[in-house]
């Protein structure tokens, strides 16, 4: 079977596909970081989510009237929607009050595979090997590791961040077999996914939720508005799309599981978080587990 994305026909250079799949990784690490930032600012996590997708939305209004996906119903449209949208990124954000950047590398891209397996498993019928169960058991080997690294589990308030990092990669495993059982463009992506949740969510912010704009400095505001509208809602999508035509999803895949490093590593300087020893093996077991799973079933060429 050969993947739309891929065809024979259109030409592919794998030197342009691993530089988008690096785009990628350096856009999710950075998104990790800068959540990071917006939590330790005055910003509410609500407004975090408001300046995003109210960003990301009227970019792209143009392309949402040209590229909606008319023939997906009104749960279809939520599910995708909740997937990278507000309920993703409220939890994502609502750990970084807790949890330092180097969990949030290794519990948001570490438990998402298990996830999206046992996902698949009930909804595609997917059967995995026994390598993908030992590196099920890996990644959580170097889970367990991170959480209990610094004073051990129960006694920071970092599990608690821990939690919500789960949380917001389970959404997100719902999201990713959606997308391909629904067959989504990219651009039907683009078109439903920031309008849908600015639309829903931007009246409920401004009338119910907590918000400290008034607090915060121009340069936290402008950071969180410019940096998250633009880059993982968008410019995530565009790269993700062109580094499997390019390259594949197997290396794509492979590429991103060096997030949760660059992730650390880029938090030492801009944050000062500076990971224990045990963080460190932590998300070396979670990037060997992640890349386990990437290894194509015999069947596959």
């Amino acid at each position: 079977m050969t993947d739309n994305a891929t065809s024979p026909a259109e030409k592919t250079s794998p030197a342009f596909g691993l530089l988008c799949a690096l785009m990628i990784a350096g856009l999710w690490s950075g998104f990790i970081v800068v959540s990071r930032m917006g939590a330790l600012s005055p910003l509410s996590i609500y407004d975090m989510a408001a300046l995003r997708f109210s960003f990301a939305a009227a970019l792209l209004l143009p392309a949402t009237w040209l590229w909606w996906p008319w023939r997906l119903n009104i749960w279809q449209i939520f599910v995708l929607a909740a997937g990278t949208g507000v309920p993703y990124a409220l939890l994502a954000y609502a750990g970084f009050l807790f949890a330092p950047v180097s969990h949030g590398g290794v519990f948001i891209n570490g438990t998402l595979p298990i996830f999206t397996t046992i996902i698949s498993i009930i909804w595609l019928g997917l059967r995995p090997t026994r390598l993908a169960y030992a590196a099920i058991a890996i990644i959580l080997l170097g889970c367990a590791l991170t959480a209990f690294a610094k004073d051990g589990l129960g006694q920071s308030d970092s599990w608690i961040g821990d939690l919500f990092f789960c949380a917001a990669a389970f959404i997100m495993a719902v999201y990713m077999p959606a997308t391909k059982a629904w067959k989504l463009s990219i651009k039907e992506l683009l078109a439903l996914v920031p309008f849908t949740n600015a639309i829903i969510y931007l009246p409920i912010w401004y009338f119910f939720l907590e918000s400290n704009l008034e607090a915060a400095a121009l340069d936290d505001i402008l950071l969180q508005m410019i940096y998250q509208g633009l880059g993982p809602s968008i410019l995530g999508l565009v790269f993700f799309f062109l580094a499997i035509k390019h390259l594949g999803p197997t290396p794509t895949a492979a590429v991103l599981a060096l997030v949760p490093s660059f992730a650390a590593i880029a938090g030492i300087p801009l944050l000062g978080d500076i990971p224990h020893m045990f963080e460190w093996i932590g998300m070396g077991l979670v990037t060997l587990g992640i890349l386990m799973t990437l290894k194509p079933k015999r069947s596959e060429k």
